[in-house]
């Protein structure tokens, strides 16, 4: 069994239906994590506010390991309808709460989070993370029930939406822009999206109709 295979072994049945938060939260706070088991799984990646390995991933959950960049928080984001938890395994975390208010970004709660410390991430959750300055730099494990399709990611700095493949991180992946499957301007819900798509349905029925009757 290889160090992947066995560091996730824990999970495996766990993710064979869609868990519960309260069971997540549960597994999630009494695990231990080994630095020996750890370790070799951290993916640094500096030129993103962390690096991601995903662990294990089938229909119904996702788990990954993030291994932070110092003095990189990521983008405020949400997780597509998805939920889980985060569990602090090293470092300690500033972690802020966001809601989306008036075209705008208002922060709602900011809290320190330590080793051992797990948060739930709530369907719907406007959130985001960074390394709080401790000596050993932040490592967090995340498990998600309901693997990601996509996220939500607002540029703050240039007052822009984006929905983004759930491959990506939680960043705006200027690097990458497959990843952008939509942006829109401002700073908006997720249910903006829908109803962008319903707006440009319309307007190609309309379009459309209008060609027929022209011919």
């Amino acid at each position: 069994m290889s160090l992947n295979e066995h560091f996730v072994a824990r999970y495996q049945e766990l993710a064979r239906t869609r868990p519960p938060m309260e069971l997540l939260r549960r597994v999630m706070t009494g695990d231990e994590f080994p630095s020996d088991e750890v370790d070799p799984l951290c993916t640094e990646d500096p030129t993103h506010p962390y690096g991601r390995r995903v662990l294990l991933q089938t229909e119904h959950a996702e788990v990954m390991l993030a291994t932070w960049t110092r003095g990189t928080p990521c983008a405020p984001h949400d997780h597509g309808g998805s939920e889980g938890a985060v569990r602090v395994v090293r470092g300690a975390a500033i972690h802020w709460q966001w809601q989306v208010r008036h075209n705008g970004l208002c922060l709602v709660r900011e809290e320190r989070v330590k080793a051992g410390d797990v948060l739930e991430v709530k369907s719907g959750l406007v959130h985001s993370m960074g390394d709080a300055g401790e000596r050993e730099p932040l490592v967090t494990l995340h498990f998600y029930a309901g693997p990601i399709d996509h996220m939500i990611v607002y540029d703050i700095n240039h007052q822009r939406t984006l929905m983004v493949d759930g491959s990506c991180g939680a960043w705006l992946p200027w690097d990458a822009p497959s990843l952008i499957r939509c942006m829109l301007p401002g700073i908006r819900s997720a249910g903006a999206f829908s109803e962008a798509a319903r707006h440009d349905r319309a307007a190609s029925s309309e379009a459309k109709a209008s060609s027929h009757a022209a011919s």
